[in-house]
């Protein structure tokens, strides 16, 4: 896949005046104003978040008929039922909100569906079950916007439903009585890229803000929302969703929370998971926590999930994330054979040119082919679909690149499917087994309108020009003061001119294979490695032009500057 580098360069005046004003590094400074970041005093925001800066939650459409009817609930004692996803998200949104109800006194129970003999959603005989419980109020959370069907079927079993939902929404809403979705056309909530469990934390704000109005916490102890933002950040990165605005407030403070791990599944959780550092950073929660979340939910079993993270008991808490633990490591030997096979498939379908790749197979766990599909993502560089068929059915997740909206193009094949939801970047979808390959030639279709006959191409966003020997130890600490990175926020890039190579070699147990490197400016070497790059190796060529970001790693106790590579290319003049 052809990749092209865009050196974004900021401003220099701007740089200057933000270097002063906010007595930072001006390479620190040139990386804000190459990302818009111009005025010192949305500068100061940025670098300084702060909780008093989350937007209002009043002005997110529905969440006042939400309050006003969780606090009726509250008041004639009803039963009310939380129904979660059975991903990272919403099994902390239904943490989250569980939590929070059961301590201001409601009745509250939850329900996570089977990604494996369920699906995803809401589904009727889930609903009949909930009702039959004698519930009065049914709360969705990370699904529902789009379930019509299920909706009415609960209205009718003498429920009614509060929608809260981030995926894009559908031309036609389900009959609750209120639907919180940022998404919504006519909702002035200015966030509009919160996980479900970012839009189910301000659903609390308000609820709270609601009760304190009414006196109420003068009879029981009012919760302090701050303690929820472990929660809260650990599905929001899960997600994958920008770290920017209301985000980055929440990670920001929520990763102080995962770090302080004063609840005992957080705890427990990072035990298992050996993270034993001092600070909880935005990859240990991305590749360390949220995994083993992800992995019994994957499994089918996502309830103990919430039950690890709702546990006043270390004891208990620690026994649940051993099974996650274990879980985790059944999810990845899965993921390895199929990895192998979809890589069989996804290579035949580029040599024919394939714009998206669909892909299925009746081998295939449903759990786990949405991880598989983001490996392909990255290594084909274009939307890739894998479906798990299980006889004349299958389940699938897609993932898709940042130049094509993934659902938009599901619309599009619409009638090829069962059903789907999603949003931008992911989605999922049923399919019957006769119309696969209608659907791929539908899908690829889409996909080739978006692209508009342009060629498919990875653009790598680069900060600055930035030679070796400028980044030190200080500036790598300085450049800190930017995270939390991620989606929206990444680490800082940079690109290196005219480094000669003095070694190179393939590194790593298994595939994918990493690449090793130790290059030289004439003056100093640098040790270099680009993870799952190994194949790249027959590219190195004797003097090239580097992409990177920088770290300190730590090995038996010694810290040195290693460079983590995004991409090379033989020296350009």
């Amino acid at each position: 896949m052809q990749r092209e580098w865009e050196i974004l360069g900021g401003d220099q005046q701007a740089t200057e005046v933000l270097s002063r004003a906010l007595d930072i590094h001006p390479v620190v400074a040139g990386v804000m104003a190459a990302r818009g970041i111009l005025d010192p005093g949305e500068g100061r925001k940025f670098l300084n978040p702060t909780l008093a800066d989350l937007s209002n939650p009043r002005l997110m459409k529905g969440i006042d008929k939400a309050v006003e009817r969780l606090c009726r609930a509250l008041r004639d004692g009803e039963r009310v039922c939380v129904y979660g996803d059975y991903d990272v998200d919403g099994a902390t949104s239904v943490a989250v909100l569980l939590l929070f109800l059961r301590h201001i006194g409601l009745q509250a129970d939850f329900y996570i569906p089977s990604r494996l003999g369920e699906g995803y959603g809401l589904n009727e005989k889930a609903v009949a079950e909930i009702a039959a419980r004698g519930t009065k109020l049914l709360v969705t959370v990370d699904c529902g916007i789009s379930d019509l069907t299920e909706v009415q079927a609960a209205n009718a079993a003498g429920m009614e439903v509060i929608v809260i939902d981030h995926h894009q929404v559908p031309a036609e809403l389900p009959e609750a009585v209120a639907v919180l979705d940022p998404h919504q056309p006519d909702c002035d909530f200015p966030g509009k890229d919160l996980a479900a469990v970012g839009v189910t934390f301000f659903l609390v704000m308000a609820l709270r803000a609601g009760l304190r109005e009414h006196a109420y916490f003068e009879r029981i102890e009012e919760p302090n929302l701050r303690e929820f933002l472990d929660l809260v950040a650990l599905g929001t990165i899960a997600d994958i969703v920008p770290l920017l605005g209301d985000n980055r407030i929440i990670v920001s403070f929520g990763l102080k929370e995962l770090t302080a791990a004063r609840r005992p599944g957080v705890a427990a959780l990072k035990e298992v998971s050996g993270i034993l550092t001092s600070e909880v950073s935005v990859g240990q929660v991305a590749f360390r926590l949220a995994p083993r979340i992800n992995a019994v939910g994957r499994l089918g079993q996502a309830s103990r999930a919430v039950e690890l993270l709702t546990t006043s008991s270390y004891s208990s808490a620690l026994t649940l994330a051993r099974g996650l633990d274990q879980a985790n490591s059944e999810r990845q030997e899965v993921e390895h054979g199929m990895f192998a096979s979809a890589l069989s498939q996804a290579e035949q379908a580029s040599k024919r040119g394939d714009a998206a790749l669909v892909l299925w197979s009746q081998d295939w766990h449903v759990g786990v082919v949405g991880i598989v599909a983001s490996r392909l993502l990255e290594r084909f560089g274009r939307p890739v679909v894998m479906i798990a068929m299980d006889g004349e059915s299958g389940r699938g997740s897609g993932r898709s690149t940042g130049q094509i909206h993934l659902y938009q193009a599901l619309e599009k094949c619409a009638g090829t499917l069962i059903g789907f939801g999603g949003h931008r970047a992911a989605a999922g979808l049923t399919i019957r087994k006769d119309q696969l390959e209608i659907f791929r030639g539908a899908l690829i279709e889409a996909v080739c309108e978006q692209q508009a006959g342009r060629q498919v191409v990875k653009t790598i966003r680069i900060d600055a020009r930035l030679q070796p020997d400028v980044m030190t130890r200080e500036l790598i600490d300085e450049l800190q003061v930017l995270a939390p990175f991620g989606l929206g926020n990444p680490e800082p890039v940079f690109q290196a001119h005219g480094l000669r190579v003095r070694s190179a070699r393939r590194v790593g147990r298994d595939s994918p294979y990493h690449l090793k490197m130790v290059l030289t400016d004439g003056q100093a070497s640098y040790d270099a490695i680009g993870f799952s790059m190994g194949e790249r190796h027959v590219d190195v060529k004797d003097t090239i032009d580097i992409v990177y970001s920088a770290e300190l790693n730590t090995w038996e106790g010694q810290s040195t500057i290693q460079f983590k590579l995004r991409d090379f290319r033989r020296e350009q003049d």
